[in-house]
């Protein structure tokens, strides 16, 4: 059975799978999420929708950057 959130667009900040997650950071180990809520951020830097990750210096940022950014459709 196909679930039909997956085609909805009545939001944009879908989380990241922990599991998936977890299986790249294995191999990555990420120091930032740079597309995150304070309720899902998968690492203990990160950059919400206030601070606007794309503003940001990411040069001055150490480790690796995770980002799976919002996706939708913007009405």
């Amino acid at each position: 059975m196909i679930n039909k959130a997956l085609f909805t667009s009545n939001k944009e900040d879908w989380e990241t799978p922990q599991d998936f997650y977890d299986r790249l950071n294995a191999k990555y180990h990420f120091e930032w999420d740079l597309a995150a809520s304070d309720d899902n951020a998968k690492c203990g830097h990160y950059f919400t929708r206030d601070d606007n990750s794309l503003e940001q210096d990411w040069e001055g940022l150490s480790g690796n950057l995770f980002l799976n950014p919002p996706y939708g459709r913007v009405d």
